[in-house]
This record gives C-alpha cells, sequence and structure tokens, in this order.
C-alpha cells in the first residue's frame, strides 16, 4: 500500500480530484456528509465535490410553490441541497454543481398544462399482475404545455437557481454546472441522436441549445448584479469571471463513436433561428462521465477526450467509476491495474495540451455506490483504501502494484437441474453461479417445470433488459457448449454472452407458444476479460416484462481454441536476448481465407509460446498447426526447464500438424507451450485446439 499521501496533492499540478457525495438521511444513513469519518476523509483527500442527487430538477423544481405561475417555474432549494452547500462553503471545497437539465429525476408535472399530468394508462390486467408499472406510465401529449410556454419554464428555473446560488454567497463555492446531462439516446432513433425525453417532445431539439444560453445569460446577468457581495467592480470582466461558473455538457458511454458524434453534432448543430451552442461560446467544456469497466478499452477513452478538448476549452471527468469484473479474489487486483493504466493515459494527454482539469470519483466507498457489488470505488466501507487508491498515487509517483494471485479454474462440465442436493436441501442459486440482471428476482419454482420437482424462475422483471444471469468465469478463453430448456410468454428467449457493452447472441429459442423450448449454442469466451456472464433475456415489447424460466441446462467444455480470428490471443514472443515479432497476418491460413500468427526472426533462439494456463492440473492433448521453410518443428512445455513434447520433420511450405499430451501439475505458477525449429525462417501458427484427455 502507498504511504500516507494526499489525492488532490498529488494531482495538483494537473487537475483536480473530486468526489461524489450525499448528505446523510433516514433513507440513507450510509451518506456521507453528516458523517463525521466519511467528511473528514473528503476534505482532506479531494479537492472538487459533486452533490450525486441534491441539486438535480426533482428535488428543486418548485412548480408547488406560491410563487409558481403557468409561464414562470421557480428554483426552491431543498435542504438536503442548502446543507450540502454550507457544508462544502465551510470546508472551502469547490464544487460541480449537477444539473439543470435532465430528463431522468425531473418532476413530470413541469412538462403539464397547470402542472397536471395526464398519463397513458396500462392494461388493466397488466396491472393486475404487475402493479409497479403504474409508476412507469408515461405522459399523454394532450397534456404537454406549449413550447413558448415550456421555454420560459425552463428559463425562470435556471435564473431564478444562479440568483439563490450569487444572493446566497455560493458563487465563489460552485465553480461549474452541468447545463445538460445525458441529452443523446441512440436507441431513440431520433433523427439528429436526441432521447426522445419530454424536454424534447415539448420544446424540440434544440432545446440544450436554450438550456445554454439561459445558463450563460444568467451567470452574467447575476455576477454582474451581485459582484459588489463578493468584492467585484461590475464592471471587471476579469474579476467577474472568477464568480462565474463554467458550463458543461454531460454523458455517458461518451467514448462510443457513434455517440460521440451525436454529442458533438448536438453541440454543434445551428438552425434558422439561432447558431450553434458552440459557435455563439455558450458552453466551456465537456463532462465525460466515465462509468468503466475494469475490461474497457483505454485508447477509445483517450481518443474521444482529445476530440472533446478540440472542440471546447475544457473537459471534465465527472462520475469516474471502475466496475470489477473479475469475480474471484484477484477483482481489486485488475481494477487497480486498470486504474493505473487509465490515469497515466490521462496524464500522458494532459502533457499533450488536452485541457483535463477535473476528475470526480463517482462516490467515496464501495457499500454506497450507485452499483453497489460491482464494488466501483476507491475506499472499502471501513473507509480503508483499496488497491485502486494506491493506482492514482503509483499513476504519478511510480510504485508497484504486485501481481495477481493464482487461482484454479474448475474447468469440469456443469448441469443444472435446480433439483435438492444429495441431503435434501435446495439449492442455492448463488452457489451455482446464477444472479438476477438488472431490477428483478430470480427463485427457485416448483410450478413450471421442464423436469423434476424445480426449475429456476425469472418471474419478477422491470425492464426489457432485466433476466437471468449466469457466471462462466472458469471459462475464460475457452469455447463451451451451452444448452436447456427455456419456457415464457414472450416471442423468444435470447442467450447472449455479456462484454459490457456487447452482448454477442449465443443461441435463441421460439417461446411464443408458452411451451418449453430447446436452446443450444457454442461461444468461445474472449481470453482478454477478467470474468464471463451467460445472460437469458426475453425478446419481447418494452414494458411487457413477460416472466422467463430455465430448467435442464449443461455447459460443456469443448477446449482451448485458437484461430487467431479475435481481439486476443494466447501467444507471446519467447526468447533469450533474441526476441521475435509476432503479428497476426491474413496472407497465411490453413483455409486460405482467415488469419493466422506470423512469427518474424532472425535468429533461431527467438520463438514463440502459447498460455495454456487455464489447464493446469489436467492432462491435455495440445495440437498445433505449423508452416515454416526449416526442416525440424518442435513443442514443448516451456519453463525454468524447457521440456521437449514432441518434434516432427516438416514439409516445407505446407501446413503440418504437431500433436502431444502433457501433464500439467497443480503446482505450476503458469503454463506454456513453446514451439520452435530448427533454423530461423518464419513461422506460421495456426488452429491449435488444447482438450481434456481425462
Amino acid at each position: 500500500m502507498a504511504e500516507k499521501t494526499i489525492l488532490n496533492e498529488v494531482y495538483k499540478d494537473y487537475f483536480k480530484i473530486g468526489v461524489a457525495a450525499e448528505r446523510v438521511h433516514e433513507r440513507n444513513p450510509n451518506n456521507e456528509i453528516g458523517n463525521p469519518a466519511k467528511e473528514a476523509v473528503i476534505a482532506e483527500q479531494f479537492g472538487s465535490m459533486t452533490f450525486c442527487n441534491e441539486l438535480k430538477p426533482m428535488y428543486n423544481m418548485g412548480f408547488t410553490a406560491p410563487e409558481a405561475k403557468e409561464d414562470y417555474l421557480p428554483f426552491v432549494i431543498n435542504e438536503n441541497a442548502k446543507e450540502l452547500l454550507d457544508w462544502a462553503k465551510a470546508n472551502g471545497m469547490p464544487v460541480r454543481g449537477h444539473v439543470l437539465v435532465w430528463h431522468s429525476q425531473c418532476p413530470k408535472e413541469v412538462f403539464c398544462k397547470n402542472y397536471t399530468p395526464v398519463t397513458i394508462p396500462t392494461d388493466p390486467e397488466l396491472l393486475k399482475e404487475r402493479p409497479m408499472l403504474k409508476h412507469f406510465e408515461k405522459l399523454d401529449p394532450v397534456c404537454y404545455v406549449d413550447r413558448e410556454t415550456m421555454l420560459k419554464r425552463l428559463r425562470s428555473y435556471i435564473y431564478s437557481l444562479m440568483e439563490y446560488m450569487y444572493a446566497n454567497d455560493y458563487a465563489t463555492t460552485i465553480y461549474a454546472w452541468d447545463v445538460v446531462n445525458e441529452a443523446i439516446e441512440l436507441a431513440d432513433k431520433t433523427e439528429t441522436g436526441l432521447r426522445n425525453s419530454y424536454w424534447y417532445q415539448v420544446i424540440g431539439d434544440d432545446f440544450i441549445y436554450w438550456a445554454f444560453l439561459y445558463a450563460r445569460g444568467a451567470e452574467l446577468e447575476m455576477s454582474a448584479r451581485y459582484a459588489a457581495r463578493y468584492g467585484i467592480d461590475p464592471k471587471d470582466e476579469a474579476g467577474l469571471r472568477k464568480i462565474q461558473p463554467k458550463l458543461f455538457y454531460n454523458d455517458y458511454n461518451e467514448w462510443m463513436a457513434d455517440k460521440k458524434a451525436a454529442i458533438i453534432g448536438a453541440l454543434t448543430r445551428e438552425t434558422a433561428e439561432h447558431g450553434s451552442i458552440v459557435s455563439e461560446g455558450l458552453i466551456d467544456g465537456i463532462g465525460m462521465q466515465g462509468h468503466l469497466s475494469d475490461n474497457n478499452n483505454i485508447d477509445e477513452y483517450i481518443a474521444a477526450l482529445e476530440e472533446y478538448a478540440k472542440l471546447v476549452s475544457e473537459v471534465h471527468i465527472t462520475e469516474l467509476d471502475v466496475k470489477c469484473t473479475c469475480t474471484n479474489r484477484n477483482a481489486e487486483y485488475y481494477q487497480a491495474l486498470f486504474y493505473r493504466n487509465l490515469f497515466e493515459r490521462l496524464l500522458q494527454a494532459k502533457r499533450e495540451g488536452n485541457n483535463l482539469t477535473a476528475v470526480t470519483l463517482w462516490g467515496l466507498t464501495d457499500d454506497n455506490s450507485w452499483i453497489r457489488g460491482a464494488n466501483p470505488l476507491l475506499y472499502h466501507a471501513d473507509l480503508s483504501t483499496k488497491k485502486a487508491y494506491d493506482a492514482l498515487i503509483y499513476a504519478v509517483q511510480g510504485g508497484d502494484l504486485g501481481q495477481p494471485e493464482k487461482i484454479i479454474l474448475d474447468l469440469s462440465d456443469r448441469h443444472f437441474d435446480f433439483e435438492p442436493k444429495a441431503d435434501g436441501t435446495p439449492v442455492k442459486l448463488e452457489e451455482l453461479g446464477f444472479k438476477m440482471r438488472g431490477f428483478g428476482e430470480i427463485e427457485l419454482t416448483d410450478k413450471v417445470v421442464h423436469s423434476g420437482k424445480y426449475a429456476l424462475a425469472n418471474e419478477k422483471r422491470f425492464g426489457d433488459w432485466c433476466g437471468i444471469s449466469l457466471n462462466v468465469s472458469d471459462f475464460i478463453g475457452q469455447t463451451i457448449r451451452v444448452s436447456g430448456y427455456v419456457k415464457s410468454a414472450a416471442e423468444a428467449v435470447n442467450l447472449t454472452a455479456d462484454l459490457g457493452n456487447e452482448y454477442p447472441l449465443i443461441c435463441t429459442a421460439k417461446t411464443a407458444d408458452g411451451e418449453w423450448a430447446y436452446m443450444e449454442g457454442t461461444y468461445t469466451i474472449p481470453s482478454d476479460v477478467y470474468a464471463m456472464f451467460l445472460n437469458f433475456s426475453a425478446v419481447e415489447p418494452a414494458g411487457q416484462n413477460n416472466a422467463v424460466y430455465v430448467d435442464d441446462m449443461e455447459i460443456k467444455l469443448l477446449g482451448l481454441y485458437e484461430s487467431f480470428e479475435g481481439r486476443a490471443n494466447i501467444a507471446a514472443i519467447r526468447g533469450a536476448g533474441h526476441l521475435p515479432f509476432l503479428y497476426v497476418n491474413d496472407k497465411e491460413s490453413r483455409d486460405g481465407k482467415s488469419h493466422s500468427l506470423c512469427v518474424t526472426r532472425q535468429e533461431k533462439d527467438a520463438t514463440v509460446k502459447l498460455n495454456i494456463a487455464p489447464y493446469i492440473g489436467h492432462t491435455v492433448s495440445v495440437t498445433v498447426f505449423v508452416k515454416t521453410t526449416d526442416k525440424v518443428a518442435r513443442i514443448g512445455l516451456d519453463g525454468a526447464v524447457p521440456t521437449k513434447l514432441t518434434e516432427i520433420s516438416v514439409v516445407p511450405g505446407e501446413w503440418n500438424e504437431i500433436k502431444a499430451c502433457v501433464t500439467l501439475p497443480e503446482e505450476l505458477n503458469s503454463a506454456e507451450i513453446y514451439v520452435e525449429t530448427d533454423g530461423n525462417a518464419d513461422l506460421y501458427l495456426d488452429d491449435i485446439s488444447v482438450v481434456m484427455c481425462e
């Protein structure tokens, strides 16, 4: 662990290090402000603060206040926000204001005539079955106010909010505002990529422009009006800028190419009525939320940051957390490794001229994260620091995170019939690796079964993406066959892999007839992930949330198959002094259509090794296809004393099969097969397989 260090001090020459926090209240006594121990950590370690919820529209739009009118929507501060502002001011803690305009946590009433909602009713029969759907009813457009009225409400809310902050001495506390949050949603398929929110439906696709126009106008007007309160001459533009918060657009998945293009499009789009947000100078920065996993592509993230930095004067990372995808005791190690690599790249980007000025962690302790269970933050529940904290220090000062612990994998085939154990006790779903994905509940049922007495039921689902998840992390890098029976009133049930942002389809079963349907598929799990889950989900219209049942499921290991077609492979350089150059090419392959690995070398001892560590403790058959102009090729088990397994005479210019069996002792910390020849000619490898012999 790193010695006692102050994060904000370590990063003072680069950017602010911030944290998101909330006020302790009876519904969540685990929050930060109001807890002296957590307050002390925040005050000591961080140089910026964001309120998770307290300044969101839901809690401050005063549509029920006496001064509210049809065309006037006041800001009425809630007591939690007031307490947080006072704490920040007393502790000299700069605050990122979050958020003025958002589709979520925004009262439906503000879009309605007389602030009175009319909703589209849910089917009564469906409502009897799932009463919770009442809370998800959409507004009927018949109750919408017109565009001009909504623009007046938006303007009045922003102006009264800004005036409150200046009039109550918070202008030197709040240094930035997220003016608009998460306005892009490509899945809604609007012409401009904007989310089909009530803001969009009532105002139109330029509601973002008006929000920024009003925010800029309000800060300019209020800073001049209240300048004397802060000891500033109202004609001193440089002085006024010290009390004018920077204005940001904020969004998630902001590194993805299509969404990035839509965000930039929204900020640069002009109309016949007005210029763009960027061209009129209404925006200062872009907030990249940064809700990441420890297997995300850092290159993509940094490339997006660089592109945004060219468009606006500042970039903030506003809601950073890194989900642990690993499910064994190495989870914190791999998370820390990602944090260190990410912050090293952020520092590099800063040094290269990209104006990154703040990075905010979205929470303090894992137990109070918005994604509890993913353990994405820097502190444990007891406020002890994690390896991830050390990683941030090491990114600046250097340091060693060590190595991951050795894990023995269970590669045995799995059969899930959900029947009681031999002693009659029910099986525990979490012990089998099953859990709920999203919102809902999974449980054993004896009412709907394919065979035996029990099946797995997912009857409570609160979203079309919610479903059953199964942990198959032991099979990372392997090819598996998955089969079983599913039942649902939905059109079909899909089985997909979960890669975080991609969900490749493994197989599907048509279930519209309500009968048990068989599904079977084969999937090769990528080798560069730390964990893998399979998801069962219903194919159905949004809002139906039909039950899904699973029974008599089997996972069978087929083996490790490497044909160099994926995003990662099992090959690594091997040599002592002389090293080869490895690259995947499409010029040579066994089928003449795909890829192989080329090993280019100048010396005989520059060779290649293949990682088969998942098979430690097992006896395996290894097959490698080799093409070279040398005369002899051999494979062996690498190590301090390499062990040759077999060698063959090569037919030059042809693909040659080399095959051997080897037992990998349990005490090994690593297991690699080497491939070498009797010369130094280029070497091609393809269609490698590792299959257990037991």
